[in-house]
């Protein structure tokens, strides 16, 4: 019996033992050995994303990419995006120890593949393949006080380390090193894991809770995903935004977008993205709107600034991955330092509120970038930029822990995960169209229609066109213009991020269940999901580990 119909006999299971049973509270000794291991998962995915967008004008140069590149990014978040909202399940499900290891597994996978790519189509189909990494946020114990410090230092070094080795590789080297280095260190932290992790202890037949999950709801969620991102992202270059399917695409995605709302609030029994989180109260929707909002500048921005320093600046990689140093150690400094403010003052709005105006005046800052704006001032606004990034990552997903129900807090996570990304693929798509589209319009006529079509990924070596310096000249003047509308659209948007910031309520960190709305339950109050021959889970089973 799939995860949606009507009811099935057989054994029953509470919602609370089912997402819980693998809770173990750590003493502080164990969790000072778990958590840097924990640390070192995160430190590899940022280190992954940082060292990949360094090098992604000479990745577009050597591929040939042309408008197409921004598909390095967009195929990872788009495949992210599909799979996140199961994460929460899978990890209830196989344990998630066995999750994570699966997952850093396909990341090594996948890298080492990337790496030989020979072509856009090689290299999109690996990449897209990174897919259930993001699952690494759910496989850790709770995000809380003191503990950040431990991701968040990781997470610097991870962050600070990735454009520098990015561009050393792919200036000394190959861009593809920039995917195969990274091999050898995600082994290690699989081996080092797989001993100091202790294991999960999930109860009931894993088959069975298989059969439970809401494929239908992950299809259809899949499908509307794909059929809105792919048109956003090819229109206005690829084909016309008045093309039958452009418009067509837009229009199914659009309604199984409706569907799957429908799926999940009256067909699904355990849905990947259940409904009830959006009426436990209107912080837990700010925290999800925020979310969004923010995915759309970080991973565009994350993406468009090597762009500008390689493109624009003729920087070399190296030099860029230096430049663009300040605003990615920054942005773990910020989380170490949030992580300690809130652990001392037990709050975590002021923190939020404060990490997304700085946010604000840095990305408010970047519109003064020009073909001669001063480094320092460029590594003075990127700071900004990442401190506010760091202070409201972890701090945002604390209040929302805060806001949601233990049981619920997996599939937060994971939703609080999916609306991110789901902005990120969105500001990538649209932040392409803008550049395609003002390169297309205003070098029209003045440059061949082949060259043009190149410079969307690089003008790092427009002197194997053969052109005149004149025309050099105007095209990277057009280029600048054209990330400058990209660089306008971030502060107004961070803008939206602090007026949800301030209206979002502090319940503060002290451990208590947040109020929700709850499905039917049976005689003794517990949330029931039927399943087919399930070993129930005795609630006195769930054990702290000493």
């Amino acid at each position: 019996m799939s995860s949606h119909g009507g009811d099935t006999k057989g054994d029953t299971t509470t919602l609370e033992n089912f997402e819980d049973q693998q809770n173990r509270i750590l003493p502080h000794k164990k969790l000072m050995v778990v958590f840097p291991c924990l640390a070192m998962a995160e430190m590899i995915a940022y280190m992954d994303q940082t060292t990949v967008s360094t090098a992604l004008p000479a990745i577009g140069s050597g591929l040939n990419l042309g408008p197409s590149i921004s598909w390095v990014a967009t195929g990872f978040l788009l495949a992210s995006t599909s799979i996140q909202l199961i994460n929460g399940r899978l990890s209830d499900i196989v344990g998630r120890k066995p999750l994570l290891l699966i997952c850093l597994g396909i990341l090594a996978v996948s890298n080492l593949c990337a790496g030989f790519a020979q072509n856009s189509r090689m290299l999109f189909a690996f990449r897209t393949s990174l897919t259930m990494i993001i699952a690494s946020d759910i496989t850790t114990l709770e995000q809380r006080g003191r503990y950040n410090g431990f991701i968040g230092a990781m997470l610097a070094l991870g962050n600070g380390m990735g454009p520098l080795i990015g561009g050393a590789l792919t200036q000394r080297a190959s861009w593809r090193w920039c995917f195969w280095f990274i091999v050898p260190l995600i082994v290690t932290v699989m081996i080092i894991m797989g001993i100091t992790i202790p294991s999960s202890n999930v109860k009931g037949k894993a088959w069975a809770k298989f059969r439970m999950i809401d494929w239908l709801g992950l299809f259809i969620n899949i499908a509307a995903v794909l059929l809105t991102l792919i048109p956003l992202s090819q229109g206005g270059s690829l084909y016309a935004w008045s093309s039958p399917l452009v418009i067509a695409m837009l229009t199914i995605g659009g309604v199984l977008l409706i569907v799957f709302v429908l799926i999940e609030w009256k067909v699904a029994k355990l849905p990947i993205m259940p409904i009830r989180l959006f009426q436990s109260d209107y912080s837990a929707n700010l925290i999800f709107l925020m979310a969004t909002l923010q995915g759309v500048v970080y991973w565009a921005n994350l993406f468009y600034m090597p762009l500008y320093l390689q493109n624009v600046r003729k920087y070399s990689p190296l030099i860029s991955g230096l430049i663009i140093l300040p605003m990615v150690a920054s942005h773990g400094i910020g989380s170490l330092v949030s992580g300690q403010i809130i652990s001392q003052t037990g709050h975590y709005r002021p923190t939020i509120i404060t990490a997304n105006f700085i946010w604000l005046i840095g990305s408010s800052l970047q519109t003064i970038y020009t073909r001669t704006t001063p480094v320092w001032v460029i590594c003075v606004i990127g700071l900004l930029q990442g401190l506010g990034i760091g202070c409201t990552f972890q701090p945002s997903l604390v209040a929302l822990l805060a806001h949601s129900r233990k049981a619920d807090r997996a599939v937060a996570n994971s939703l609080r995960n999916f609306v991110r990304i789901m902005g990120g693929c969105v500001g990538l798509s649209v932040s392409g169209s803008i550049l395609n589209n003002i390169l297309r319009s205003r070098l029209s006529g003045d440059i061949p229609s082949t060259i043009i079509t190149q410079l969307s990924s690089s003008a790092y070596s427009l002197s194997s066109y053969n052109l005149s310096s004149e025309q050099i000249e105007r095209i990277v003047a057009v280029y600048m213009n054209g990330l400058h509308v990209v660089f306008i659209m971030y502060a107004p948007i961070i803008g939206l991020c602090c007026i949800f910031a301030v209206l979002i309520q502090d319940h503060g960190v002290a451990e208590k269940d947040a109020k929700a709305p709850s499905p039917p339950q049976n005689q003794q109050g517990e949330q029931v999901i039927r399943q087919p021959q399930v070993e129930s889970s005795n609630p006195n089973e769930k054990t702290a580990m000493q």
